[in-house]
């Protein structure tokens, strides 16, 4: 079953960013009824949580709802949220089109994914970090599917490493990847942005999590130039990856309430790393995968069909817990780099 987050990440985009039920000033915005009937089939065919919704029941308030827009919108709401456990959407192609130009300003200027509530002004300067500490945050990042989508990932998944380049002087014995404020988006430049500190071999593939299918797991890869699902590239950058002058060192990740979906999904690659430690909150609870399908009508579902893992085969498509929970910046980035400086690698290190 094929998994696209190239295609998923502008539809979750538009999702978060304005209701794609909302009731414009020309009425309440819905799929035709083709679509109705269409979107439905798929639901029930293929969604993940498909068993927790009666179709037949759903079928038959639809038709009792026809001539109430009202109601069919509270209808099908419910069948994509339950089956999807709140991570799929219904988007308009009116949407999608409107949300893809805001998208790709909002990549030109170098924003994060719209709708990502921003990081407080606390989790970027205090507490101060000890010399030996480094740091990234990888917000979330959505891209505009066509030509352009590979560029934009190598572009976002280079400006990544490059922030991990810069810092690495020799002297950092540990790190801190902050995904806080990563509300999702497109998991592949986030996974091959943090490849520095997610790999630990020098050369070799790496596995690093997967999709939990009903063919069997597909498999994440971290490879030296890139990331691939199963053997498809997903991106490369077309030459080797950056590589930390002290590589397998102990990485800290910090999570809370609003990391999400693709962010979820770069917490589960860093989950079983070895010398990894995750402190903070749980995380938002859709640790699911999306694809994208194209409706009659012009407007797309994003339809939820897997559960995300991590590269020991664990996850539950749920909230995942840090290893320490922590809550608040001070506390929280005190507590990671307390684990920091008490790894091996910190161990003699000089400050």
């Amino acid at each position: 079953m094929p998994v696209d987050f190239r295609i998923t990440s502008l539809a979750l985009a538009a999702a978060g960013a304005m209701s794609a039920w909302s009731a414009p000033a020309a009425g309440i915005e819905l799929p035709s009824r083709q679509a109705q009937i269409e979107l439905v089939d798929m639901l029930e065919r293929d969604a993940l949580y498909r068993d927790r919704v009666d179709w037949a029941e759903i079928r038959a308030r639809m038709s009792a709802a026809q001539g109430n827009p009202e109601k069919i919108r509270d209808v099908l709401k419910e069948a994509v949220g339950r089956s999807s456990g709140g991570h799929g959407a219904w988007i308009s192609a009116e949407r999608m089109r409107l949300e893809g130009q805001r998208l790709g300003r909002a990549n030109a200027e170098g924003a994060a994914a719209p709708g990502a509530p921003a990081v407080p002004a606390t989790a970027v300067d205090t507490p101060r970090l000890d010399p030996r500490i480094g740091r990234v945050r990888i917000g979330g990042f959505a891209i505009v599917p066509g030509p352009a989508a590979q560029q934009q990932m190598q572009e976002r998944a280079s400006r990544w490493q490059s922030s991990i380049r810069e810092q690495d002087n020799g002297t950092r014995c540990g790190w801190i990847v902050d995904l806080r404020g990563n509300t999702g988006g497109n998991m592949w430049p986030m996974l091959l942005g943090v490849a520095p500190l997610l790999r630990t071999a020098a050369v070799a593939d790496e596995a690093v999590g997967s999709f939990a299918t009903a063919d069997g797991p597909s498999i994440w890869q971290s490879t030296l130039t890139g990331v691939r699902l199963d053997a498809r590239v997903i991106v490369d950058l077309g030459r080797a990856g950056y590589l930390l002058k002290r590589g397998g060192a102990p990485v800290a990740v910090l999570t809370g309430p609003i990391t999400a979906s693709a962010g979820e999904a770069t917490v589960l690659a860093f989950r079983g790393r070895p010398h990894t430690r995750s402190f903070g909150e749980p995380t938002r609870g859709v640790s699911t995968a999306n694809v994208m399908r194209p409706l009659v009508d012009g407007s797309s579902l994003v339809l939820t069909t897997s559960v995300m893992q991590d590269r020991n085969g664990h996850g539950d498509g749920l909230k995942i817990k840090p290893d320490q929970h922590t809550r608040g910046d001070v506390a929280t980035v005190a507590a990671a780099q307390a684990w920091l400086l008490a790894q091996p690698a910190c161990q003699g290190a000089e400050p």
